[in-house]
């Protein structure tokens, strides 16, 4: 997988986007309604970014938090928002968060895994 397939799979994610209502009594709170969930999109292509990749911590699961040593993945870097970053995982087909609060460091997985604009709402 190079940028460009990256980049054309979120353009593919971002034009086919369908939002599906949580079922009820799958999820706590009040899911989002459609309109909100929408008013993301423009967000998202603010944030977006030409795919490169990047080395992240992991620290999806307490497991990996504690790791000794740290366990590290590469990853396609999708968006950047203020303190996260949004990012593919090819292996997994899967989009995910990572926090940027320590610039000495590289990003930390946070256990946010999804689709496209999904991941892009948890910020």
């Amino acid at each position: 997988m190079d940028a460009i397939a990256v980049r054309t799979l979120v353009d593919h994610e971002l034009a086919n986007f369908c939002y599906d209502a949580p079922a009820p009594g799958t999820m706590l709170g009040t899911p989002w309604s459609e309109a909100k969930v929408r008013s993301y999109i423009p967000l998202l292509q603010a944030a977006l970014v030409p795919p490169y990749k990047l080395k992240f911590r992991l620290g999806d699961t307490n497991e990996q938090s504690l790791a000794d040593p740290p366990q590290y993945a590469e990853y396609w870097v999708v968006a950047i928002s203020t303190g996260y970053i949004e990012f593919y995982d090819p292996a997994t087909g899967e989009f995910g968060l990572a926090d940027t609060f320590h610039s000495d460091r590289p990003p930390v997985t946070i256990g946010v895994r999804g689709d496209l604009l999904g991941v892009f709402c948890a910020m």
